[in-house]
């Protein structure tokens, strides 16, 4: 007696799984691959493939509003679908998107107040020779009026490493004593780096050297220091 023929290769799914779509079919999402453990197995190139296609988009003029999930797919070369699977909605792929251009902070421990301020206000003019993310940013400002939760939570997201750098380097000022008591740490962080992003993104300016870093810090230091540097 031949043994019977397994479901699947009759094109039936066995219990406990879903159908596959045929192709060109983009309503419901392909089967999940599992892991081990159970969890979907995501495709590092898809991903990259996504984020590229969003900021590709973007970059070239395409608004927040009109941008779609699906624009993002055909842009990708992937099944909309895939998309979902990874982002439930344009503004979490779009705020994914921009995070991934950003730079790991370089640490400066063990240098003076105002070497390390300097340091991590010029890392900002390192950032922002990326022309196309001073574009990026425009827009995602342009889109504050209307949508200020997406912002906020870029500076959540991707802001919140450099802020928190930079509320160390201050709070260790406060404890050395080299800043006066009683000091705002979160209107210092917005002094010290409202000066380089208008340059950089709301004016569009290059800025060629540290010197404009250097003229920031040593302007907030003069305010803010208990007793005046040499110079």
């Amino acid at each position: 007696m031949p043994p019977p023929v397994p479901p699947e290769a009759e094109g039936v799914a066995p219990a406990g799984l879903r159908p596959v779509p045929a192709a060109g079919d983009e309503s419901a999402p392909p089967p999940a691959r599992r892991t081990a453990r159970g969890g979907r197995r995501r495709d590092p190139a898809a991903d990259r493939a996504i984020l590229e296609a969003a900021l590709g988009l973007l970059g070239e003029g395409c608004s927040f509003s009109a941008l779609s999930m699906d624009l993002v797919a055909q842009r990708a070369g992937v099944a909309r679908a895939t998309v979902y699977r990874r982002w439930r909605n344009k503004e979490e792929l779009v705020l994914a998107a921009l995070s991934s251009l950003d730079v790991p902070v370089t640490p400066s421990d063990g240098l003076p107040l105002r070497d390390r301020l300097v340091d991590l206000v010029d890392q900002i003019r390192h950032r922002g020779q990326d022309t196309n993310l001073h574009r990026l940013l425009a827009g995602l400002l342009g889109e504050a009026v209307h949508r200020p939760q997406l912002v906020e939570r870029y500076e959540d997201t991707a802001v919140a490493a450099r802020r928190d750098a930079m509320r160390q380097v201050l709070h260790d000022g406060l404890r050395s004593g080299e800043l006066r008591p009683g000091l705002d740490v979160d209107q210092a962080i917005e002094l010290l780096t409202g000066p380089m992003l208008a340059r950089l993104i709301l004016r569009q300016r290059p800025v060629e050297s540290a010197a404009f870093a250097e003229a920031i810090v040593d302007t907030f230091l003069d305010g803010t220091r208990t007793h005046p540097a040499p110079r």
